[in-house]
């Protein structure tokens, strides 16, 4: 879809970027089919979040990505995208941090990709590992920083609660930057793809909620030694005391598999895949 295309669907539907939905639509077709096309074909459902204008589900439509639904919480671009595709899509108003993909399922795991609104790109990250027995994997265009941030390892500045749940269910990568001149209106930041495979595992969601609770407060206090943590979250140091040596670590300096027994000894659960 072209800038001027754009321009036309939002004046013909009177319809405007809107800055609560973090609305900044991608309009060079190179880019446009470089994504879509590390969706792969041939699985048992697919989701777009944030369908917008139908830049992507156009191309997604294209390639015959089906059973398609086609999910955005905006009014306005849920009336163009029925216009669109409502003959070859099921367009619908779903919240992407709130959805249960075991709606879609139907004994053949899903894909789910699309262009996220950057405030909550975290919340719709963590939502899809919670589903991720569901689904085969993801494609998300967000944030330069933001994708950094996920794709970290454990023992770096940047590993934290986000990327230590995409790791327990698989592995993320990093795949291209995007400049904001590719989108319109043109965000003050960088853009990025990232991709997600998802392990087979046999965690609940319950349990994927119970370690994203535990590594959210661990990682809480950044500065803060391990020891300091703990108090100030109320946790038993007898735990700690369990791990000789960590107390005056911060979370940052752990390895994966110290964070994997003590989320274990907090949630009671063994997170072994």
């Amino acid at each position: 879809m072209s800038l001027r295309e754009i321009k036309e669907y939002l004046a013909k539907s009177g319809e405007h970027a809107k800055k609560n939905f973090s609305q900044n639509f991608l309009f060079n077709d190179d880019t446009l089919h470089r994504i879509v096309n590390l969706v792969p074909e041939n699985k048992g459902f697919y989701v777009e979040i944030g369908g917008g204008l139908g830049s992507l589900t156009a191309i997604a439509v294209e390639r015959k990505l089906f059973p398609l639904t086609v999910a955005d919480l905006d009014d306005g671009m849920l009336g163009v995208l029925r216009k669109r595709f409502s003959s070859v899509a099921e367009v619908v108003s779903l919240d992407g941090t709130k959805i249960d993909f075991s709606a879609f399922y139907k004994d053949r795991k899903g894909f789910v990709f699309g262009n996220l609104p950057y405030q909550v790109s975290s919340p719709i990250l963590m939502n899809t590992c919670f589903e991720s027995s569901y689904l085969d994997g993801a494609i998300y265009l967000l944030q330069k920083e933001v994708a950094e941030k996920f794709v970290a390892q454990p023992g770096s500045r940047d590993f934290g609660p986000v990327a230590a749940l995409i790791k327990l269910v698989g592995k993320a990568e990093y795949i291209f930057t995007l400049p904001p001149q590719e989108f319109y209106p043109a965000p003050k930041v960088y853009s990025s793809v990232l991709k997600i495979e998802f392990n087979e595992h046999a965690f609940s969601r319950t349990d994927l909620v119970k370690f994203a609770d535990f590594v959210r407060v661990l990682f809480s206090n950044r500065r803060k030694t391990l020891s300091n943590v703990f108090k100030i979250n109320n946790l038993d140091m007898k735990i700690l005391e369990k791990f000789n040596g960590l107390a005056g670590k911060r979370a940052e300096e752990l390895d994966w598999d110290t964070i994997i027994r003590m989320a274990g000894e907090f949630k009671g659960v063994t997170w072994e895949k």
